[in-house]
């Protein structure tokens, strides 16, 4: 591989992926790459001498009649293999294309290619690390590569040959330093595309002049890093002239010509902007506006705000997730940022685990693992640090559950940063934190402001404060203060540290220490301390089991035994424990104390350590931590003042056979408005509340009381959509002809939806979620559709079963049609807007199981108070869910598609006319037999196409 290689861009069609069962090409196409610039093209169908599966001449639109007329591999081989001989083999995931290919020659009696051969999929993957997807058609969108057939053999080489000159330029820019340590790390590429980094390596070498890096680069500490802008501590003010815009005309000359100027959204522009621009004639109020899907509630509340906000007065945008946070940043407050007489200042603001440690990345680089995807990982950010400026490592989108090196390498915080350390200056917390302090917009999600509260109570001035996505705040509130901690997991904690710093112990941080007289002694306090930590443990485990299991009257349930504490015997509780806590407290942050004079002292020592030294230490540091969590877990569910008494709950757990090792301490909040009113409104200005579904009905008190906002002193505003739902959409009810009890997880039911997800998607194969209550229902689902055989001839992605919410959204995506099983977050935390999702099914209704200790405490409270806690919570937590739901379908209004819900007892139940008067759409609805519903849904379809 040379200046002078001809790169054979190949890609192939084939009847399945799977050689062993007989498999062949239906398409080759072959794109001659040499000098920089394409030079040849060649492309042939291929009679495959065998049936093509339906779904591929779908996917490829290559029929079986124009495949009768093509030439067989036999009849082609010889051309084929005197192409290629000599030449680069590159293809878009090289370990599938190359094989298969040499298989066919093989079989016509051929020997295999002995030629070198590149992969395109992972070149992209680290020169390209931020990027969510790596599909050829994704990477065609992001280079603007005209790639108009997808899954046809000449569309995709040429393509991947347009792509494969972009890469080899994108490795040539490449910092020398940072080519130089990709290769030594020398990441597992498949066949030799590792030579491509090698081959440039070698032409740098040749080169007699040093590398001047680009002026956006530096070298620190052998790190080639991004620079970026100063923190400035100027803090600027809006000029006197820059008047807010309270008419959609005078709007319209702010904004950008391709944004139009939406009734709706105008009205929520003037609300935010008057209700505190007007605090000199009346204060300032709570507002909750919900804001349907389409009307741009972004841009909605982000212009009245920079008019607003200041430095000296920033306002706190909290989201529900990491994307609505990556859109502010990047495309909402830029959009402003080119139209207002005035710039906004904005960051994004995330715990210390989210950002890289450059200091610990640096000591790891080069010590290896067992594992392979950490040298491929440890590439990615080489090249990531070129980019960043953020230091945010979910700009990688990495899986950190199945990347156990990126643990290592997450920051822990400023306390345990040292100011002599090599990269304090360039610390990533560090600089986001400084560039809270002058930001106009700081941009954070729900669960870092309930968390992190403290940290805006320290400004000036009170912050205004934005809650986006309002319903998933509140159950964020509630996930947040669910604390569970079983004591035996701290004291394995505990034993895992003393591991970590005693001699004799396999990768012992200890080694590390020797001849340092300082660590061994820290080292040495740590170990006492941690071992009266454990003797304390001990002692509190079995007197909190004595007095919360031994001879108490326990619930069971179908796995364990459950007994909610009541409030007069967990105050005695913590009363009689009382001197054990503090006794653990003191030591806790005795230990707190002796790890940072251990780290500050390791810092002051860099020169006498080695990487794996490093490498055990921070194996030691990361054990520290889990800890430390740990034993402040415990500690918070058992130490509580009269007042989290009162707001809390506390509840304990233990195996059918009352094993002390099975005991498990739970604890949920009770009273979310207390917690809420105290803790996180204080601090601000009064909040705005917004979202696409926040009411289950227009007079429901349950999102008020699940707020903490008292209704009359609020201002509410519920905005029309103006979306077309009559035309976009249909809903269907399914009725059950039989009225016998119903039961939601029955085998029975169950069995039924499976059939009822088969008939609709065979009468029309569309991209297709299935909403259910729990995982367990989905996985006995997905059985009955694989027992049908269902699943082997259709792509069904059942959560649970084949993967994370995460992994199968994406799957999702890139694989049409498909159908999709999921719960819990599918409700209300996915987009899967236009052709991305025509079909939604609800196969259960989304009620709270009654029987889980928390709601079954909820509940009880509820009714102390005299009410009916299925109609005051269990029913508007349902239907708000449900809204939530259904508003998967329609994102934006191109979109159409249909709704089937099977769940009987919306046609059955009194409360089901209560949950569709509430569910505040105008799509149509059709109640029937499933037949029936079909008929129509098909009928449905065909008047758009």
């Amino acid at each position: 591989m040379n200046s002078k290689t001809t790169y054979a861009v190949v890609d192939i069609e084939t009847t399945g992926t799977d050689m062993s069962v007989d498999n062949r090409i239906i398409q080759f196409s072959c794109t001659l790459v040499a000098h920089g610039k394409i030079v040849e093209t060649y492309v042939s169908d291929i009679n495959p001498q065998r049936e093509v599966p339906e779904r591929i001449i779908q996917l490829t639109g290559i029929t079986p009649e124009r495949l009768k007329k093509a030439p067989t591999f036999d009849q082609v081989s010889s051309k084929l293999y005197k192409l290629l001989s000599g030449t680069v083999f590159v293809a878009h995931n090289v370990n599938f294309d190359f094989p298969f290919l040499n298989g066919e020659f093989q079989r016509v009696g051929y020997p295999e290619l002995d030629i070198e051969a590149i992969d395109t999929v992972t070149l992209s993957q680290i020169l390209l690390p931020t990027l969510s997807s790596y599909r050829l058609q994704d990477l065609s969108t992001y280079f603007n590569i005209i790639h108009n057939h997808p899954h046809t053999a000449d569309s995709d080489a040429l393509a991947t040959a347009k792509l494969l000159l972009i890469l080899l330029r994108q490795v040539k820019m490449l910092p020398r330093r940072t080519l130089e340590q990709i290769i030594q790390i020398n990441p597992s590429l498949p066949l030799d595309t590792m030579k491509v980094f090698i081959q440039v390596n070698d032409e740098n070498r040749s080169e007699s002049l040093a590398e001047k890096l680009p002026d956006q680069l530096k070298l620190s500490a052998g790190l080639v890093l991004r620079k970026r802008e100063p923190v400035l501590n100027e803090r600027q003010n809006k000029t006197t002239e820059a008047k807010f815009p309270k008419t959609r005309t005078a709007k319209s000359k702010i904004l950008p010509p391709h944004l139009e100027s939406r009734i709706e959204q105008n009205k929520m522009m003037n609300m935010i902007y008057n209700n505190y621009a007007s605090d000199g004639h009346h204060p300032a109020k709570p507002l909750v506006i919900e804001a349907p899907t389409g009307i741009g509630k972004s841009l909605g509340y982000s212009l009245p705000f920079s008019y607003l906000a200041s430095a000296q007065k920033p306002v706190v945008i909290s989201t529900a997730t990491t994307y609505l946070q990556f859109q502010l940043q990047n495309q909402t407050l830029p959009l402003l940022n080119q139209s207002l007489p005035f710039k906004i200042n904005s960051v994004i603001l995330k715990g210390a685990s989210h950002y890289i440690d450059l200091n610990k990345f640096r000591h790891l680089l080069f010590v290896a693992d067992s594992s392979v995807q950490t040298a491929f990982i440890k590439a990615q950010i080489l090249v990531w640090l070129t980019m960043t400026t953020t230091g945010d490592l979910d700009e990688l989108h990495l899986n950190v559950e199945q990347t156990p090196f990126v643990w290592t390498i997450q920051h822990s915080g400023v306390k345990w940063l040292d100011a002599n350390s090599p990269f304090y200056d360039e610390d990533f917390l560090r600089y986001n934190l400084k560039k809270a302090q002058n930001a106009d917009f700081i941009i954070v999600n729900h669960s870092y402001l309930l968390k992190n509260w403290q940290f805006f109570s320290g400004f000036p001035v009170k912050p205004y404060l934005l809650i986006d996505e309002t319903q998933q705040f509140a159950e964020t509130a509630i996930r947040n203060n669910q604390k569970q901690i079983n004591p035996l997991t701290v004291m394995s904690a505990v034993n895992r540290v003393r591991g970590d710093i005693q001699e004799g112990h396999y990768k012992s941080a200890r080694d590390a220490f020797s001849g340092n007289s300082v660590l061994n002694n820290s080292a040495d306090d740590l170990d006492e301390s941690l071992n009266q930590i454990k003797s304390l443990l001990k002692q509190l485990t079995h007197r909190l089991y004595s007095q919360m299991i031994a001879n108490q009257q326990l619930h069971k349930n179908a796995s364990f035994f459950v007994r909610l504490i009541p409030i007069s015997d967990l105050k005695a509780i913590i009363n009689e424990n009382r001197e054990t806590i503090t006794r653990l407290q003191d030591k806790h942050s005795e230990v707190e104390d002796l790890l940072i004079r251990l780290n500050s002292e390791i810092d002051h020592s860099t020169d006498a350590f080695t990487n794996r030294d490093y490498s055990s230490i921070y194996d030691f540091y990361e054990d520290f931590n889990e800890f430390a969590e740990k034993l402040t877990f415990l500690l918070s569910n058992i130490d509580m003042d009269e007042s989290a008494i009162n707001q809390n709950v506390v509840w304990v757990t233990v195996n059918h056979v009352k094993d002390i090792n099975s005991f498990t301490i739970n604890q949920g909040i009770l009273k979310t408005e207390d917690y809420l009113n105290h803790r996180i409104y204080a601090s601000f200005e009064p909040p705005t509340f917004t979202g696409a579904t926040i009411f289950s009905s227009r007079r429901s008190q349950f999102i008020f009381n699940l707020l903490g906002i008292d209704r009359k002193a609020a201002s509410v505003r519920r905005l029309q959509s103006d979306f077309d739902p009559k035309n976009q959409a249909r809903i269907y009810l399914i009725d059950k002809q039989s009225r016998e009890h119903f039961i939601t997880n029955s085998d029975d039911y169950l069995q039924q939806v499976a059939q009822s997800i088969e008939k609709i998607y065979q009468a029309s194969p569309r991209q297709t979620l299935v909403l259910f209550n729990s995982l367990k229902a989905i996985e006995k689902t997905h059985q009955f559709l694989s027992k049908d055989g269902f699943t082997a001839t259709h792509l069904v992605l059942a959560q649970g079963v084949n993967g994370t919410a995460a992994r199968l959204s994406k799957q999702f995506i890139h694989n049409e049609p498909a159908i999709l099983l999921g719960a819990n977050t599918f409700w209300e935390g996915v987009d899967f807007p236009a052709h991305l999702l025509e079909n939604l099914i609800i196969a259960q209704l989304p009620f709270n199981t009654p029987e889980d200790p928390y709601n079954h405490a909820l509940y009880s409270v509820e009714r102390s108070k005299g009410k009916n806690p299925f109609y005051s919570l269990a029913l508007p937590k349902a239907t708000l869910r449900l809204r939530q739901g259904m508003g998967r379908l329609l994102r934006t209004k191109a979109d159409y598609g249909t709704i089937f819900v099977l769940d009987p007892r919306l046609t059955t139940k009194r409360y089901g006319q209560t949950i569709l008067t509430n569910l505040k759409n105008e799509i149509p609805v059709m109640t029937g037999q499933l037949d029936d519903c079909i008929n129509d849904m098909v009928k449905f379809f065909e008047s758009r196409n």
